[in-house]
């Protein structure tokens, strides 16, 4: 009796874990054209279908979606019978760049958002990253309403989520925890997949059209008396395994970027400032062995910045991950059973993240600024007026405005007096700098690992529980605060 009951236990238990499968198809199927101006009330984000891409807020945002397969393939198109066609992937990508290339050609300057998700999440209209990430695209719409561009007019904001299949199984966070190393196996594959086309285009028409901007022609090659800012900014975030996903496609431009300095000394002409792929990448609690970080690490500290530059890549880990600092070494314990390491620190970089390694770290990012630090106390009274995320979002209309432009103001006064107060007269950042941030975050270069970190260009910054509370804690309004005023240096320090 024993045998067939266990039998039917373990049949139970198989049509359980096979019924609470998360969907393995794209939720972003409906494709639309956004109008450009007056939009009815049901494109806005928060009346859009859940299959639709784009959404839109009008005089916000558009917020675009490209998603991927377990392989790292689009999506296959459907039929008008809901069958999938094998030979006709998704046009999620050619969608997005179509859309691009019209607002550019519209003569809109752009705020281009990248967000690759990462484990647990997927692009469902409720996930908790989708919803984030709209919150995160209206606070980028809300200062972008109050800088002056060409004729006055602000840079359109367009949002670009990265999706995968971070959630396969439609059950509990706490359950989902088995899928480790499933799951970190399918952002490996979508990181050398499709993505890399996505990333690649974008690099591509960012390249072009600020160059063209750059060189004072319009992007018919036409001369054009324009001010000469770039047509495009574009910051892109990744999280946990979506770290993973961004980093991959990323580090090899930035290795590229990083080592011209040394090789091509006295050949390359033109700028001494390291060529950007993005203007900032972002990546929160990263979820990848340090081992793939080595060797923009070792390119990065030969870089010899000649002036000031703001990073070229930020990752941030919070001591509070456990799901980096504690799951994932135990993952990669299992994954790495039979690989045999040369040095002790080797080994420790095939098991741990970046972020959890002491001789990585270039910079410590608190909640708090210490009491004896006088210019950190300073910078609390500079910011004493400026307001919140919580408090922005009780505010409507003229007041929200008004709001919005005076945290500016406040960022942009506290943010000067940093430089003027910490740049040599050779434009570099002095030793052992501090900074503190509006909204109450504090940050300050590692001394204690024999790097000099003054003045780095790729940052792997440790945080503590407040400012970033667990793994998934993407969007803390500290976090967010210290995000968007970092990012801002790149439009004063280009």
């Amino acid at each position: 009796m024993r045998d067939p009951y266990l039998a039917c236990v373990l049949c139970g238990m198989l049509t359980c874990l096979l019924c609470a499968c998360a969907p393995n198809y794209a939720y972003r199927t409906h494709l639309v054209s956004p109008c450009d101006a007056n939009c009815p009330p049901a494109n806005a984000a928060t009346d859009a279908p859940g299959d639709v891409t784009p959404e839109v807020v009008p005089g916000a945002y558009e917020l675009h979606f490209v998603e991927f397969d377990d392989q790292g393939w689009l999506y296959p198109d459907r039929s008008a019978s809901g069958e999938a066609l094998a030979t006709a992937p998704s046009q999620q990508i050619d969608h997005l760049m179509a859309r691009l290339r019209q607002l550019l050609d519209a003569h809109n300057d752009l705020s281009i958002v990248v967000f690759v998700h990462g484990w647990k999440h997927n692009a469902h209209a409720d996930d908790r990253n989708v919803q984030e990430f709209r919150t995160l695209l209206r606070a980028v719409g809300a200062d972008e309403q109050d800088r002056a561009g060409r004729a006055g007019a602000p840079r359109k904001v367009v949002g670009v989520y990265v999706a995968w299949r971070g959630e396969s199984w439609a059950v509990p966070s706490s359950i989902q925890s088995v899928t480790f190393w499933a799951r970190k196996e399918a952002a490996r594959r979508v990181s050398v997949g499709s993505a890399r086309e996505l990333f690649a285009r974008l690099q591509a028409v960012r390249r072009y059209y600020n160059d063209q901007s750059a060189s004072g022609k319009d992007a018919t090659g036409a001369a054009s008396e324009r001010a000469a800012r770039p047509r495009i900014r574009t910051l892109m975030i990744g999280h946990s395994f979506g770290g993973l996903i961004l980093y991959a496609a990323m580090s090899g431009p930035l290795i590229e970027s990083l080592t011209a300095q040394q090789d091509l000394d006295g050949l390359k002409s033109g700028t001494d400032v390291a060529e950007r792929p993005a203007d900032m990448i972002l990546l929160i609690n990263p979820a990848f062995e340090a081992s793939r970080y080595e060797a923009l690490y070792r390119v990065s500290n030969r870089y010899k910045a000649r002036r000031f530059e703001p990073p070229l890549l930020v990752s941030v880990t919070s001591t509070k991950d456990w799901a980096t600092g504690i799951a994932f070494p135990i993952g990669r314990s299992v994954n790495t059973l039979f690989e045999h390491e040369t040095t002790g620190e080797e080994g420790t970089a095939m098991k741990k993240t970046p972020g959890h390694i002491a001789g990585y770290l270039t910079h410590r990012l608190t909640a708090h600024a210490p009491a004896t630090d006088t210019a950190a106390q300073d910078s609390v009274a500079r910011c004493q007026d400026w307001k919140s995320a919580e408090q922005l979002q009780g505010l409507r209309g003229a007041e929200l405005g008004e709001a919005v432009r005076r945290n500016r103001q406040i960022e942009a006064a506290n943010s000067a007096e940093f430089f003027s107060q910490s740049l040599t007269s050779g434009h570099l950042l002095k030793p052992q700098w501090t900074r503190s941030f509006c909204g109450g975050s504090y940050l300050t270069p590692v001394a204690d690992n024999g790097k000099d970190n003054w003045n780095a260009v790729v940052w792997n910054v440790e945080t503590d529980g407040e400012v970033i509370r667990n793994h998934d804690d993407v969007m803390n309004p500290i976090f967010q605060a210290f995000m968007r005023q970092l990012y801002a240096d790149v439009s004063a320090h280009p």
